[in-house]
């Protein structure tokens, strides 16, 4: 039987929200699905931000993109992002939510305010905008949404003790999304290893050395580029994974290795 790749991997007529969308994972994902033939509507708290992706992205591929403004965490910026998606373009075919970020804290330094600010950035955010699309996802054919989720959700992490809790619960709920939403729209996640994310991984507690050797303690011997990232949303996101939903896709260069035997690389 012949495959028709092409069509697999087109986007044409979609519309797709990306949160977190003026930083570098995000923004790679919106120039990705604009030139395979989506709409994308960048959502950034960053203003600016969000608007300057939506023009480069408009010049570069000749779809028409959205940059909106939006506090992941008021729920009435949300309700917003939704009436000016469907102003805009009357639909929404696809979510991604990719808002997240965390700052390095030890496990032993957090607070009652600190894990729940986490909490409402990291997953409840997703939660409420996720269920303000569901309407017009359950409309559309193949509808998908993914998650930004990170390795540090899944591993020990007491150096990220807010971000891991916060990624963590994300996982659990987007299994709960999937079980119940299923044929209709399908939730999967993708869990993000170490990035170059430029100033926000700096911003997150990390020095340029500690990156380097970050670096070399993963198989593939570097930390992965956003547009890798992206196109394991696309995939998520594709007809080709009609049958997919419900899963935890790792990106993240193989993980880390140590020898089980001491004294052996």
């Amino acid at each position: 039987m012949k495959t028709n790749i092409e069509k697999l991997f087109s986007f044409e007529g979609k519309v797709i929200i990306i949160t977190g969308a003026a930083g570098a994972i995000g923004s790679a994902a919106g120039h990705l699905f604009a030139s395979l033939g989506a709409n994308v509507v960048i959502s950034d708290l960053n203003e600016e931000g969000a608007k300057k992706v939506a023009a480069e992205i408009t010049k570069e591929s000749g779809k028409e993109a959205l940059g909106i403004k939006t506090n992941a965490t008021v729920e009435s910026d949300l309700g917003e992002l939704i009436k000016m998606t469907i102003g805009k373009f009357g639909k929404i075919s696809g979510l991604i939510n990719n808002v997240g970020w965390g700052a390095s804290t030890p496990i032993w330094e957090s607070d009652s305010d600190k894990m729940v600010k986490s909490y409402l950035l990291n997953t409840v955010g997703a939660y409420n905008l996720t269920k303000l699309c569901m309407p017009y996802l359950e409309k559309e054919p193949n509808a998908s949404v993914v998650f930004s989720g990170s390795m540090v959700g899944v591993t020990p992490s007491p150096e990220f003790i807010e971000y891991s809790t916060a990624k963590a619960g994300l996982m659990n709920m987007v299994r709960s999304m999937a079980v119940v939403s299923g044929p209709k729209v399908r939730f999967n996640t993708v869990l993000i290893g170490s990035v170059d994310n430029g100033d926000s991984t700096l911003a997150a507690g990390y020095d340029p050395e500690m990156l380097r050797r970050l670096a070399e303690m993963f198989v593939m011997k570097r930390r992965g580029m956003p547009m890798e990232i992206a196109y394991g949303m696309m995939f998520l996101m594709s007809i080709a994974a009609q049958w997919i939903t419900g899963i935890d896709l790792r990106i993240d260069g193989g993980g880390s290795y140590k020898s089980k035997m001491p004294g052996k690389d």
